[in-house]
């Protein structure tokens, strides 16, 4: 449970809710959701790009470059992002267990858009709208992996590999330690050290997404030589290393405590409505019902 982390949108309620629920895991905010309340309530639209390049930064010493740069834009904003909510709960440098790649919660709210109809369903409908959903994801991507030739990445991840691929081809390598593991690499006036085994680089890209940067990816080069094109990142599931005591664990469902009544659920506005104006003229609005955009249209009463 303590490599296990939840991400949500910047609300009390919510992060009380996780905690009461899941107090093991480490609790952070989603990107997009800070980023747009740092535009909307502190006005720091102009150089938002400083946070988010915070934000996404790999090593400790990036961070720091980027958010010294942003509070001197907005110390005010800055101080809040620093002491009131804490850089463990936004920053991928100081996320104390694994993040990944997963910096927002738009997968979840992805979802919830194309559950819209299901929600008025009985659970067990829910349920079953769910799993026939991932069911179809599921098929495609494997038909996908199967005419692939052995590949074992996923689309976007593979895409990934192989823009940090082109990138290492344009690194030096040397292997100093003599271990066919551990490598020095150089470039782009950068000194990296990549250690194969433990999945580790000093730019700590590849410690917290697990996919190989361009300097894990050089020294993979050095190591493989030919058969460095067909490498996959992840390991046959025969090779997997899982702890004999997770093999055997049960994940219930938490408890909750079901209120009785109605479900509560938002007013939805008509399709029409007409607000009368001054002179005898109509200011109709409507939305399309497959769509939902809004139209607005005037007509002027004679009479």
């Amino acid at each position: 449970m303590n490599q296990i982390c939840t991400l949500s949108p910047i609300h009390k309620s919510i992060a009380n809710g996780i905690v009461h629920v899941y107090n093991h895991p480490h609790h952070g905010y989603c990107m997009g959701h800070l980023g747009e309340n740092l535009r909307v309530n502190h006005h720091c639209g102009d150089y938002l790009h400083l946070y988010y390049n915070a934000t996404k930064a790999y090593s400790l010493e990036e961070f720091d470059n980027h958010f010294v740069e942003f509070k001197s834009k907005y110390p005010a904003a800055a101080v809040i992002l620093e002491y009131d909510i804490g850089f463990e709960k936004w920053s991928s440098a100081h996320f104390p267990v694994n993040r990944y790649d997963v910096m927002t919660t738009n997968i979840v709210e992805s979802r919830n858009a194309m559950l819209i109809d299901e929600m008025e369903y009985p659970m067990a409908s829910i349920f079953n709208s769910i799993a026939k959903g991932f069911g179809e994801l599921f098929r495609e991507r494997h038909a996908y992996i199967l005419k692939s030739m052995g590949n074992q990445m996923v689309p976007s991840t593979k895409k990934i590999a192989r823009k940090e691929m082109i990138e290492g081809d344009s690194l030096y390598v040397e292997n100093v330690t003599g271990d066919d593991n551990q490598f020095t690499v150089f470039g782009a006036g950068v000194t990296a050290h990549v250690d194969l085994r433990e999945k580790s680089c000093s730019c700590r890209e590849y410690d917290l997404i697990k996919i190989p940067c361009a300097h894990a990816m050089a020294a993979l080069r050095s190591k493989h030589g030919n058969e460095y094109d067909s490498i996959n990142v992840v390991p046959l599931e025969s090779e997997w290393c899982v702890p004999e005591e997770l093999l055997n664990v049960k994940i219930l469902p938490p408890l909750v405590d079901t209120k009785l009544g109605r479900k509560q659920r938002k007013r939805v506005k008509g399709v029409m409505r007409i607000s009368k104006a001054r002179e005898g003229t109509n200011v109709q609005f409507a939305r399309e019902q497959d769509t939902r955009e809004p139209h607005v249209w005037t007509t002027t009463n004679l009479n």
